[in-house]
């Protein structure tokens, strides 16, 4: 039978998490279906399970003067509904599952299982979000784009616990999320992409992110440098180059969701759709 450890604090979290070697618990959704065996009802720890939903200190969303904060034990649902936080991002969380699961499941989790179809991750990574990781005598601050090194991999250190999920304030001029699944609720992602445009000294700029396609999120800053424009109707001109520019840094891979041709093929005509909407505007 598997050990139980319930954390009252982030203090008591970091000390169990220490001692016992425990796999976080937070809402679960991913490590239930990780952790299943077969057909068996009962999911299958090999460690202690370390429970942290009931740390109060992890929860909820606020601002303060440059960033929005979140908790990691922030649920989807609560994520959606909440006024401080910027519409790509709900408009990723809106695609994860269905009510049931978006009321448990969290953000801290949906970012530290990195997966690379993790629905809340390209909108994470094109807000530039910065996350923040406690450790019994230590606390840093690392951007997102750094903290996951591959599938299922990342840079937390066996005594950190992800506390919160920092965005920056931005005024995005316009914002794009679309998802591709098998059907519209209850699918895991074939190809997500976020694209958001914001000004900056009276420069326009583009950040495109996208899931599937690599073993981490798709983004690259020096592609969005270089199409820095001071009109945007400029990029209905460069959508080619712009298509051909992120052709060559894709690198999907076939799976049982889909093919690595349709994720790029899909990921090539949403860019294409997000620029010739936004040149419209």
């Amino acid at each position: 039978m598997v050990e139980t450890l319930i954390a009252k604090n982030i203090d008591d979290a970091l000390e169990l998490k220490s001692k016992h070697n425990a796999i976080i618990f937070a809402g679960g959704t991913d490590l239930m279906v990780e952790y299943l065996r077969g057909s068996n009802l009962i999911a299958k720890f090999e460690k202690p399970v370390l429970f942290i939903n009931s740390i109060a200190e992890l929860k909820g969303i606020k601002e303060d003067g440059n960033n929005i904060i979140i908790g990691a034990l922030t649920t989807f649902d609560e994520i959606i509904k909440s006024p401080l936080i910027p519409q790509v991002l709900k408009d990723s969380a809106s695609g994860i599952a269905g009510p049931p699961i978006r009321n448990i499941a969290t953000i801290g989790g949906n970012i530290c299982n990195a997966s690379p179809s993790a629905d809340s991750l390209p909108s994470l990574y094109a807000m530039d979000a910065v996350l923040r990781l406690k450790g019994k005598n230590s606390q840093r601050e690392v951007k997102i784009k750094d903290f996951i090194t591959g599938v299922s991999k990342t840079i937390i250190k066996d005594d950190e616990i992800l506390t919160h999920i920092v965005i920056p304030k931005q005024n995005y001029e316009y914002s794009f999320y679309r998802k591709i699944g098998t059907r519209k609720a209850n699918a895991l992602s074939k190809l997500a992409m976020c694209a958001l445009v914001c000004r900056e000294n009276d420069k326009y700029r583009f950040k495109i992110s996208f899931c599937t396609l690599g073993v981490t999120v798709t983004r690259d800053e020096s592609i969005e440098e270089k199409f820095i424009t001071s009109n945007i109707d400029d990029w209905k001109n460069k959508i080619k180059d712009i298509q051909e520019a992120y052709s060559a840094i894709m690198k999907p891979r076939d799976s049982a969701r889909s093919t690595a041709l349709y994720r790029k093929k899909c990921a090539l005509n949403l860019i294409k759709y997000f620029m010739e909407d936004i040149c419209k505007k």
